[in-house]
């Protein structure tokens, strides 16, 4: 039973004495949104020189960089939106005629999203025709799917918050994020075993047009399950109805909220490069051993895998010094503990950020730390893309030097975040 402000009553904070099992369907059925959201991310990257001679015939610096703006724009949405997406996220307060359920902005700013997926599946799959138009059509449709996933990314913590007891809380944030890498894994996998270089004239719009009913079954599992209110609002009551500009202005004032920014742009930075450029990094050195079908498999493997700091930035040197020699096991090996590592991270990453800046929205801090990692994500790809040398047997060798090198400033940015875990020592203040 959930007891809350009635009709006429003064606000007051929703507590929460219920506990059923429709959690986990909201759970899953947001899982599914992030899934998908992530497939389409991805869907272009493995196999990207058959998209560039699917759109545009043939490959040089320029086309290749045209088909990696399909992830790019992912990455370059997010920190222009996410701002003003904070306040679709906000409860609305019930007036003496109107009542507004507990968790209705979590609905609302989850539903905003999963309808901007479903447009977007739709849109991308009427840009299946190979052509300038039809790239341009792709694009569009992509570039919705980014706006959508604004109303997604950050939400794992929040959602686990109002929908799950304390000693679930940590394991539905893992699976909600784990959705996502789960979505970037497949969509590494399936597409270089759906689209064929012989057969990509079918292939192609039969992709974009499974993703698209994909889209509508997401949308209408979302819309069934966000019909009920979340039984565990205490993470919002102890807010004080501070609004999200000013919660977002004490972020910024702690020092060790900018070195997990710091951290985070790096690592989310070299992920988001390494699974994009995947194929450009490794096919032009290993063309007689690799080809599409091999490179998604490998980037399949590294999120499925998904330590310390440290792991991470020696993989990326792994990568690089193992594909500059030409071992391509230690290539492999590279990559599994680049998933093993950088992967693992970020739901300790948002755990940490709601528990360290309690009692801001749990919103607030996961939802910048991904926008400075979407931004660290398009400056990865466009620098390490466009430094490409295609004249080289290894054209990548200069970006992934820089690579490896940046990633060793994330090690130090890490080791600045300390503090106690405030939202959990509130909570054990407060039983009863």
């Amino acid at each position: 039973m959930l007891t809350g402000r009635q009709d006429g009553e003064e606000h007051a904070p929703l507590i929460a004495s219920r506990k059923d099992h429709w959690r986990w369907l909201v759970l899953f059925s947001f899982s599914c949104f992030t899934f998908s959201s992530a497939l389409m991310w991805i869907t272009f990257a493995p196999c990207l020189y058959i998209f560039v001679q699917y759109y545009f015939e043939n490959a040089s610096t320029a086309t290749t960089n045209a088909v990696n703006s399909l992830s790019s724009v992912y990455m370059l949405i997010y920190p222009f939106a996410i701002q003003f997406t904070f306040k679709y996220f906000e409860d609305r307060i019930s007036a003496r005629s109107v009542y507004y359920p507990p968790g209705n902005g979590l609905r609302r700013g989850i539903m905003i999203g999963a309808v901007l997926n479903a447009i977007a599946g739709g849109v991308r799959w009427l840009g299946a025709t190979p052509s300038m138009n039809g790239f341009a059509i792709l694009f569009l449709g992509q570039t919705i799917a980014a706006v959508a996933q604004v109303f997604m990314l950050s939400i794992p913590p929040r959602l686990a918050v109002a929908w799950f007891p304390d000693n679930e809380i940590n394991v539905a944030t893992s699976i909600a994020v784990s959705a996502n890498n789960l979505g970037i894994a497949a969509g590494c996998a399936l597409t270089p075993l759906v689209v064929k270089q012989t057969t990509r004239d079918t292939d192609i719009p039969d992709l974009l047009l499974l993703q698209f009913v994909m889209c509508l079954i997401v949308l209408a599992l979302i819309w069934f399950a966000f019909q009920k209110s979340p039984p565990y609002w205490r993470s919002y009551s102890m807010i004080n109805e501070v609004n999200s500009a000013d919660q977002s202005s004490q972020l910024w004032k702690q020092k060790r909220f900018i070195y997990m920014l710091g951290a985070y742009t790096i690592i989310m930075g070299a992920q988001c490069a390494i699974i994009t450029l995947l194929a450009q990094i490794l096919i032009p050195p290993f063309k007689n051993l690799i080809d599409e079908k091999h490179v998604g498999l490998l980037g399949a493997i590294m999120l499925f895998v998904g330590f310390p700091a440290i792991l991470t930035a020696l993989s990326v040197l792994g990568l690089y010094m193992s594909t500059e020699i030409g071992f391509l096991q230690g290539v492999v090996i590279s990559c599994v503990c680049f998933g093993l590592s950088s992967y693992a991270i970020a739901p300790a990453f948002f755990q940490f950020a709601s528990e360290l800046f309690y009692p801001v929205s749990e919103i607030i801090p996961t939802g910048y730390l991904f926008t400075v990692g979407n931004i660290g994500g398009v400056f990865f790809v466009a620098v390490m893309g466009w430094s490409e040398n295609m004249t080289v047997k290894f054209p990548m060798r200069l970006p992934m030097l820089w690579l490896s090198i940046t990633m060793f400033l994330s090690v130090y940015c890490m080791s600045q975040v300390k503090g106690s875990l405030k939202r959990t020592t509130h909570q054990q203040l407060h039983l009863p």
